[in-house]
């Protein structure tokens, strides 16, 4: 395609659909000019490709791979594994004719209770970067596209279509940008989604700063970029800012606003085309890729296991695993036979096949008996399934209990209430502890839990969301076929308390970043604070022996070499972390992840590790001068083997260039040591050079109000009711139905839509719905709350004149 040429011959109407998507998951085609449509599909971990009048969820897609989350793969800290399932996911893209897959996400586990932590990577930008990056890579080397989401600040769920992220600049630039600039720079991708969010009181899909300061200008990217599905608000604004592509589209306002801005000269052609252009060289990518190609399902299937047994963590062992194949257990717990393989929003998948642990074991013939012990579907604690699982108990010795988080508790478009396991969960668990049998716990879920009975079982064995084929690596992993080799990507703290302003999270659409860069590990080091499990932790069933560390230095960085050797009697492989503690003529963390590797050994035998670490990679953000600055001084190098464990250690003096001081005494001696309980709003406002914004009032209701807002007002919560009818009834039918994997799929779907419209705005259910739900209804919807019946009538019958769009019979 003749990009510049097709520009020239384009009407106007024709370029203000091609920035506009259609038919939700695609782009808009322009017949005239053969210009073809690009096909989209979530999402990060596999395919949900709807067949045609699917519901949009997981009941209507097509068969596809489930490959475990990347709350799962960042535990492997394997770039080779991740880019083997982007070309897996790839394969199956070109099968369905699918040219765009909607991930990876990249956004920071800033607060373990975020709902969607389950769909990224890690709380450390440079891990998530590394893995995202490998997989972008992998997708992209079969020329099918990604987009790297959610751009930017992007870390809850119960405000995420209008809450606004207040973030210092210092720590969105080395935090939570810095996994989509390392991406951009290494991979390429060829488009990045907004988020729904707000940054510092803009929305993502309007915000010059994000999309256009730093992405476009700093970043110098040359993809497309699109909006998150309902994420739009004012369109123009957004053409303007570097916002390309609305999605899903099929919104008549929107197509207004840029017709009459191009009119009136709000919005000049210029722009316009720039942003045709970048569909444009999106549509002509995919051209000649060969679509419909067959697939290797077993291939793919034996994958997710192979990615699942190299990234599950074993938490606590004391000998009890791995297991005798020939002793009889007693099997407790509903996700031994319902395991949790994925998450539960846009991302669930139809998996086309599924081996759970039940699956396993018996393909095995494992010797067991099994009882329920606690109910998958509820939270309330079943005394009968309780008293069963404690009488069965007597005849064994060994117990194998399957536990953890379920759909009803974590799921995308609301936070988790809680770090508790549910409370079911907890009370047989508690129970079969008093009978003084040896316990084994696995765990499935994708965040981290709190877990009050660890002190109480023998062993725990984390597979998070393990894919669909999750039952053939916890069998393999249980009895000692596989030796666990995955590491937290994440820090597990003994009590939600102990998380900085958890308190505060997620409470209200203002989410104030007040720790700035102390995430995570980066603030329990710095402020000492013991955790029940550190980042970069994770046992094994053989040991490792660190020896001979060596820095060398070149130009552009340093090398670290060390040996690596399996002392142990099994298999197994060492993920090697690379952290650096640097001077502090600024406040800092006490020390950075900046480099890792993993080694597989058998046993006895030894490895050279060695790990790079770039000069730039040390720098820190000055907000002053608005630069990176690498600062003078000694910079300890340490080898590890989780965050807090020290195996080898160098110290090496640096050369690094001067800069003005970015803050204050003041500011410095409440940041310098993380001492979060003497920080004021005036300091955190000094700091960060922003202003916190007021608690937005409920009334009166807007087009931009948290759609529970409605409630508030008599006729608001007649129409909040209406509304929210379709996803009671939903759960009504499917509650009415058999038992069997199809009721449940119903139900959680019913629960995930109210869960979503609670959250929604009237603005974005009118951006995601197309005509069903036009811009003049969600005026009008405002005014009725408001009691200005009258004009709300007058909203719904003031049709919205729009420009066709190209395809036939649409407009």
């Amino acid at each position: 395609m003749d990009i510049e040429s097709v520009l020239s011959e384009l009407t106007i109407e024709e370029k203000i659909a091609l920035v506009s998507g259609h038919n939700f998951m695609n782009t808009n085609a322009v017949p005239r000019l053969k210009i073809p449509p690009v096909k989209m599909s979530d999402g990060p971990h596999g395919l949900r490709v709807q067949k045609s009048g699917g519901d949009n969820g997981v009941t209507g897609s097509e068969p596809a791979t489930a490959f475990p989350t990347a709350a799962t793969t960042a535990n492997g800290w394997n770039e080779d594994k991740l880019y083997k399932m982007g070309v897996a996911i790839a394969t199956e893209s070109l099968h369905y004719g699918v040219d765009v897959v909607l991930g990876p996400g990249v956004c920071i586990k800033r607060n373990p209770l975020c709902g969607r932590n389950f769909e990224y990577f890690s709380e450390d930008p440079y891990l998530s970067a590394k893995l995202g990056a490998a997989e972008v890579n992998g997708l992209q080397s079969k020329n099918v596209g990604v987009s790297v989401k959610h751009f930017a600040l992007n870390n809850a769920e119960n405000y995420r279509f209008m809450g606004n992220s207040v973030c210092d600049e210092r720590a969105a630039r080395e935090i939570y940008l810095k996994a989509f600039e390392m991406i951009i720079k290494e991979s390429n991708p060829h488009t990045v989604m907004c988020a729904y969010n707000k940054a510092n009181g803009e929305y993502c899909s309007e915000n010059g700063w994000l999309l256009t300061d730093v992405l476009r200008k700093k970043w110098e990217y040359n993809g497309l970029v699109m909006s998150d599905w309902g994420a739009t608000h004012d369109r123009v604004k957004g053409v303007k800012n570097g916002l390309d592509l609305e999605m899903p589209g099929d919104t008549p306002a929107c197509r207004k606003w840029i017709k009459d801005a191009v009119e009136n000269g709000e919005l000049s052609m210029g722009e316009l085309d720039k942003a045709v252009k970048n569909v444009l060289t999106l549509a002509n990518r995919y051209e000649n890729n060969v679509k419909g190609q067959e697939i290797d399902w077993e291939e793919h299937h034996s994958l997710v296991a192979e990615i699942a047994e190299d990234c599950a963590v074993l938490l606590k062992n004391d000998g009890t695993l791995p297991l005798n194949p020939n002793e009889k257990l007693l099997i407790v717990g509903d996700l031994f036979d319902k395991m949790r393989y994925q998450g539960s929003g846009s991302s669930m998948i139809n998996p086309a096949r599924l081996t759970t642990p039940k699956d396993a074991f018996d393909n095995a013939k494992v010797d067991y008996v099994f009882c329920r012990g606690y109910a998958e579907n509820s939270l309330t604690p079943d005394e009968e399934f309780i008293s069963q699982a404690v009488e069965k108990a007597k005849k064994f010795d060994k117990i194998v209990v399957f536990a953890g988080l379920t759909d009803y508790v974590e799921s995308e478009g609301c936070d988790r209430e809680s770090m508790r396991l549910p409370e079911n969960q907890l009370a047989v668990i508690n129970a079969l502890i008093k009978t003084g049998k040896k316990i084994v716990v696995v765990l499935f879920g994708g965040s981290s839990i709190e877990l009050p009975f660890e002190n109480g079982v023998n062993a725990i064995l984390d597979m998070y969301l393990p894919g669909q084929n999750g039952g053939t690596a916890t069998f393999n992993l249980l009895f000692g076929k596989k030796s666990p080799c995955g590491k937290l990507a994440e820090t597990w703290v003994e009590k939600y308390e102990d998380v900085p302003f958890g308190s505060e999270f997620s409470k209200s659409e203002n989410e104030i970043y007040k720790e700035s860069v102390f995430v995570g590990y980066r603030y329990y080091l710095t402020v000492n604070k013991p955790v029940r499990y550190p980042f970069g932790y994770g046992l094994s069933y053989t040991t490792f022996d660190y020896s001979d560390v060596n820095v060398i230095e070149n130009e552009k960085g340093y090398s670290l070499k060390c040996t690596i050797k399996n002392t142990g009697d099994f298999d197994g492989a060492e993920i090697v972390q690379a952290y650096v503690c640097a001077p502090k003529d600024v406040f800092r963390p006490i020390k950075e992840l900046k480099g890792f590797k993993k080694v597989y050994l058998k046993k006895g035998e030894s490895k050279t590790v060695d790990i790079f670490i770039a000069k730039e990679d040390l720098r820190y953000y000055n907000v002053k001068e608005k630069r990176w600055v690498l600062s003078d001084g000694e910079y300890r190098f340490e080898i590890c083997s989780d965050a807090n464990t020290v195996k080898l250690e160098e110290i090496i003096t640096v050369q690094g260039e001067k800069a003005e001081k970015p803050y204050s005494e003041r500011v410095s001696a409440v940041y310098g040591k993380a001492e979060f309980d003497k920080l004021t709003d005036d300091v955190y406002e000094e700091m960060s050079n922003l202003k916190i914004p007021p608690v937005h009032k409920i009334k009166p209701i807007t087009v931009e109000s948290r759609f529970t807002d409605l409630k508030a007002t008599f006729l608001g919560k007649i129409l909040y009711n209406a509304i929210l009818s379709v996803a009671k009834k939903d759960l009504k039918k499917a509650k009415k139905m058999p038992d069997g994997a199809e009721r449940d799929n119903k139900i959680k779907g019913a629960i995930f839509l109210k869960r979503i419209l609670e959250s929604n705005s009237l603005i974005s259910m009118s951006m995601s719905a197309g005509e069903k739900f036009p811009y003049n209804f969600a005026k009008g919807f405002a005014h009725l709350s408001n009691g200005k019946i009258f004009k709300g009538i007058k909203c719904f019958c003031s049709k919205i004149k729009a420009p066709l769009i190209p395809t036939k019979g649409d407009k």
